[in-house]
């Protein structure tokens, strides 16, 4: 019996497009030169370019090396740094809340089916979210689901940066189910990412469904696989959930 379901967000419900991204790094830069510019410290455009570049792999090796979230004051804290601007804890919390903004401004888009498979999951399963922040957090992300209308098809949701951890932490997963209710024996994971998604669900004793596209490596842990989000909904039936 399946008591809880959990999803990624990031290539699982949403999806983005290099246009996107695009957008949304440049209003970045945009918001931070402004942020500077208030507090008589310009910044060139040049050097907030660069800058946003770095903080993106500064973020990305917290998650992929330490496991670690970083939440808004931190983000700051850093791109002020490596412009050479020192700011105190205000500023930093300002300017993190700035940079994440800007995926609210320009979100990614709900993949086809996302929002169809949680109305036909909700109130026969607690719903969950599993996602580690980047340059987007958490309280962006929630928003972005907000706006699409299926926020309130969820049940809890776990961010890396509110937490301090990320998947494949088992805490992710652990304080999740905590949340629903929901036994890792009896709870399923939704995900894209083999070496989060998988090995911490895994980790976990959850069970896991791997959204596997066509630009990644097949082989898979993952006690099934699918190409789109629309297949998941036969699995959970394989698996004798009512959906």
């Amino acid at each position: 019996m399946i008591e809880a379901v959990t999803f990624d967000f990031w290539a699982t419900l949403y999806r983005d497009s290099p246009e996107a991204i695009d957008r949304r790094r440049g209003l970045r830069i945009d918001y931070a030169r402004n942020f500077f510019l208030d507090r008589d410290r310009p910044v060139t455009v040049e050097q907030l370019t660069f800058a946003e570049r770095v903080l993106a792999r500064q973020m990305a090796a917290m998650r992929d090396h330490h496991n670690a979230g970083v939440d808004a004051a931190e983000m700051g804290r850093r791109l002020g740094r490596i412009v050479g601007v020192q700011l105190d804890a205000g500023d930093s919390l300002k300017l993190g809340e700035l940079i994440s903004w800007a995926g609210r401004e320009e979100p990614p888009d709900i993949y086809e089916g996302a929002r169809e498979l949680l109305e036909a999951l909700h109130g026969k399963v607690k719903l969950g979210i599993i996602s580690d922040s980047g340059l987007t957090l958490g309280v962006d992300m929630y928003a972005i689901m907000e706006a699409d209308g299926i926020v309130g098809l969820f049940d809890h949701f776990t961010f890396s940066d509110q937490t301090g951890t990320t998947k494949p932490m088992v805490r992710q997963f652990s304080h999740t189910l905590h949340r629903l209710g929901g036994r890792p024996e009896q709870a399923v994971h939704v995900g894209d990412l083999e070496q989060t998604d998988v090995l911490g669900a895994r980790r976990m004793g959850m069970r896991v469904i791997r959204i596997l596209h066509p630009w990644e490596d097949p082989q898979s842990a993952a006690d099934a696989t699918v190409d789109r989000l629309t297949e998941v909904a036969d699995v959970l039936r394989q698996w004798g959930l009512d959906v």
